[in-house]
């Protein structure tokens, strides 16, 4: 098969000996003389196809591990035509990616031991962070992924992620005004408000990927355990996956009023750090009717880094990393609950090939989780590598320990305001006089906590209110004598 580059031209052949793999609606080929780009070319090529990959070229995103030589978004590059004057695109270049697997390979402890033993929790952190940092450079530049799900997320040994089956995405071209929209969708991962709904006729939102987003994250923090799984305890058959997200019924949300248990192998809910357990009852309960009140992957970005800098280490295995809010160790615990077969085998364990069969039970010592220890990473694992701060395009905030402090000096800012009031209705005074320097000075630290929490809106503006109400009272006080 022989194709053209609409950039610059040149024809590639393809042949059976570069095609890498087929897919329900294309096949992906290595392209000759350029080993860092696959073509994908579709089934059925459309006049759309064509011009929905053309509004993608002409509004890229900026991809936020460019400057670590890897392809986080495999956007298309540029177009492959028929050779002549053929106006249908028959598919389209693309980034290529090597020594990555699905997602799921690194979420479920069995195929982990198997494929990449060492990846440990501080990994799975990492995996997770990079996946929201890579949505979140796709939201910035207003594309909406829409069957965001575990099959086209692939990572690397290093924790490095990759989007893949970009064209699926949807796609707004502001200069027709046509959306080009994801028609596609797996169950599992989507929205309850977008449950039994016909994808070809709807518009997504950023809010429907916020959901599968969350779902992806509690899947790789929790040992590939879907969110809403669990032990029904209603009658009749168990309702699959859709039904339960259409319902709300997330089984870690401590609602006794759903029919629905966590499942007793399950990694328990407060294994998570407190901010963590926190975004995810944002995303399936307080999101199941307000999905604009899922966490945003910046977000998920500040507080998944968070819970990475709480990592300690268990003195028993250091390959067994949890946080510090813990007072034992759960990957011991797991291990004994599992019949042996432990989560994170130590490095130890690998080099001998123990890690493939349960180790010996260890008894009520092992079974009560080991201690935990402040202690570096084994020797000779190799960290992941680090990921920007923040993706270009948008301002850093601290959505989670800033929205606490907003909340601090609102209340702060509001009781100065009042006390400072109700004293300057009274009289000038010794105590009116202590109020006003009250406010006064709450005002002057809530200014600077916002400043450098960068944070404003209400708990700026209050605190601006709480500094001009001291000021003024003092000022009184002092020029009434008092």
């Amino acid at each position: 098969m022989r194709l053209q580059r609409q950039s610059t031209g040149e024809l590639i052949v393809l042949g059976e000996d570069s095609l890498l793999g087929t897919g329900g609606e294309a096949h992906i080929y290595v392209v000759p003389g350029h080993e860092n780009l696959v073509a994908k070319v579709w089934h059925k090529p459309s006049p759309e196809r064509t011009r929905k990959v053309a509004v993608m070229l002409a509004n890229p995103p900026v991809d936020p591990m460019a400057n670590q030589n890897h392809s986080s978004i495999a956007w298309p590059i540029d177009m492959l035509f028929p050779p002549g004057r053929a106006r249908v695109a028959a598919g389209f270049l693309m980034p290529r990616v090597v020594n990555v697997r699905p997602v799921a390979d690194y979420m479920h402890p069995k195929t982990r031991r198997r494929v990449c033993p060492l990846f440990n929790y501080r990994y799975l952190l990492r995996t997770a962070r990079n996946l929201a940092t890579a949505v979140r450079a796709l939201h910035e530049r207003g594309y909406v992924i829409g069957d965001l799900n575990e099959s086209n997320v692939l990572v690397s040994d290093t924790a490095l992620v990759t989007l893949v089956d970009t064209d699926s995405f949807q796609v707004w071209d502001a200069e027709t005004g046509h959306m080009y929209r994801c028609r596609v969708g797996k169950p599992e991962f989507t929205p309850p408000e977008m449950q039994g709904k016909t994808f070809s006729t709807i518009d997504r939102t950023p809010a429907n990927d916020l959901f599968a987003l969350g779902v992806l994250v509690f899947q790789l923090l929790m040992e590939g355990t879907h969110p809403f799984a669990g032990i029904y305890r209603g009658s009749g058959e168990p309702p699959p996956y859709e039904k339960r997200i259409a319902a709300g019924h997330f089984p870690f949300g401590g609602d006794p009023r759903i029919p629905y248990a966590p499942k007793p192998t399950a990694p328990p809910f407060e294994m998570l750090t407190p901010g963590l357990q926190n975004l995810f009852l944002r995303c399936f309960q307080d999101g199941h009717f307000r999905p604009e009140l899922r966490p945003d992957p910046q977000t998920w970005q500040w507080l998944i880094e968070e819970a990475e800098s709480h990592l300690v280490v268990c003195w028993q295995n250091n390959e067994h990393l949890f946080g510090d809010h813990l007072e034992k160790c759960p990957w011991c615990e797991r291990t004994e609950l599992l019949g042996g077969r432990d989560p994170f085998p130590s490095a130890d364990a690998v080099k001998r090939g123990e890690h493939l069969r349960p180790m010996p039970r260890r008894g009520a010592a092992g079974r009560s989780g080991g201690q935990k220890e402040r202690l570096p990473i084994a020797p000779g694992v190799p960290l992941p590598p680090p990921i920007p701060k923040s993706s270009p395009g948008g301002k850093r905030s601290r959505p989670s320990r800033g929205k606490w402090n907003e909340v601090a000096w609102i209340a702060a800012g509001l009781g100065a305001v009042d006390i400072a009031a109700t004293g300057v209705l009274l009289r000038p005074n010794a105590l009116t006089f202590l109020f006003g320097i009250a406010a006064l000075l709450t005002g002057i630290l809530g200014e600077a906590n916002s400043r450098k929490q960068e944070i404003g809106g209400r708990g700026r503006w209050l605190a601006r209110s709480a500094f001009a109400v001291g000021l003024g009272t003092t000022i009184w006080c002092l020029w009434a004598g008092t």
